[in-house]
C-alpha cells in the first residue's frame, strides 16, 4: 500500500500542471499579503467591518481571498486532472492490473491528493507566519473573528492551527466530492464544471455547505462552539456519503 501511495505522489508531482498550480497559488498568497501590507487593514467581505492586520492575525486573515481561490479553482483543477484525467485517458487500466486489491489504488490516489492538499495549505501557513513576523506590526493582542473580547498572543497559535486544520477538512470534503463526480464524468473539463455547479447547488440546499466554495467565514464561525454543530454535521456528512459513493462506484467501474 505504501508503494502505491509513493507511486501516486510521484505521478502528481511529475506533472507540470501541478507545479504551475503550486506556483500560481504562491503568487496569489504573496499578492494578498502585499495588498494587506499596503492598506494595513482587512475589510471583511460580508460587512463585518475592518480589522487592523498584525503578525498574530495575518496567517488566517489573508485566507479570506486565498481560500476562495483554493476551493473554487485550484484544488478542483488539481483533482480533476489527477482523477478524471487518468480515468478519461484510460491510464488507470494500466495500474489496476498490478497485484493489489482494487480499492487500494483508489485509496492511494485519494491519500496522495490529500497529502498534496496539505502541502498547499502548509505553504500558506508558513508564508503567512513568516510574512507576519517580518512585514507587519507586532502586537501582544488580537481579536478573533466576531469577538469584541481581546485575545492574548498565547491564543494566536491554537487559533491559527485550528483554522488551518478545519480548512484542511473542508478541502478533503471537496476532494471526495470531486472523486465521486470524476467517476461518473471523467472528462476533466466537464467534471470541473459539474463540481462548480454541484457545490453551488448543495449550498442552496444547506447553507453551511457554502464552505465548498467560500469556506473562510464558515470556518471562523465554526471555531465558535455556539455555531459549530451545523458546520460539523454538514462537512462530516458530506465526507462520509461521498466516500461511500466513491469507493462503491470505483469497485463497480468496468476496466
Amino acid at each position: 500500500m505504501l508503494g502505491i501511495w509513493k507511486s501516486e505522489m510521484e505521478r502528481i508531482w511529475n506533472r507540470k500542471s501541478t507545479y504551475l498550480l503550486y506556483v500560481a497559488y504562491i503568487l496569489i498568497i504573496v499578492a494578498t499579503i502585499w495588498s494587506h501590507k499596503i492598506t494595513g487593514t482587512k475589510v471583511f467581505r460580508f460587512g463585518e467591518g475592518t480589522m487592523v492586520v498584525n503578525n498574530l492575525n495575518l496567517p488566517w486573515l489573508m485566507m479570506s481571498e486565498v481560500a476562495l481561490f483554493l476551493t473554487t479553482a485550484m484544488l478542483p483543477i488539481l483533482y480533476v486532472d489527477q482523477l478524471g484525467g487518468d480515468l478519461h485517458s484510460g491510464a488507470y487500466r494500466l495500474y489496476v492490473i498490478r497485484p493489489y486489491r482494487r480499492f487500494q489504488f483508489w485509496l492511494a490516489k485519494l491519500l496522495a491528493l490529500s497529502v498534496t492538499t496539505i502541502i498547499f495549505l502548509g505553504t500558506s501557513l508558513l508564508i503567512g507566519v513568516i510574512a507576519g513576523w517580518w512585514l507587519f506590526p507586532h502586537s501582544s493582542t488580537f481579536l478573533k473573528y466576531g469577538s469584541s473580547v481581546t485575545s492574548t498572543s498565547s491564543d494566536a497559535i491554537p487559533y491559527v492551527l485550528a483554522f488551518y486544520l478545519v480548512l484542511t477538512i473542508v478541502c478533503l470534503a471537496k476532494l471526495v466530492l470531486s472523486s465521486v463526480i470524476c467517476l461518473f464524468i471523467s472528462r476533466p473539463l466537464f467534471s470541473y464544471i459539474v463540481i462548480i455547479f454541484s457545490s453551488a447547488f448543495l449550498f442552496q440546499l444547506f447553507r453551511p455547505l457554502i464552505m465548498l466554495m467560500d469556506p473562510f467565514r464558515e470556518i471562523l464561525l465554526a471555531l465558535n462552539v455556539d455555531n459549530s454543530l451545523k458546520f460539523w454535521v454538514s462537512v462530516g456528512g458530506m465526507i462520509v456519503i461521498c466516500v461511500i459513493i466513491s469507493f462503491t462506484r470505483w469497485q463497480k467501474k468496468i476496466i
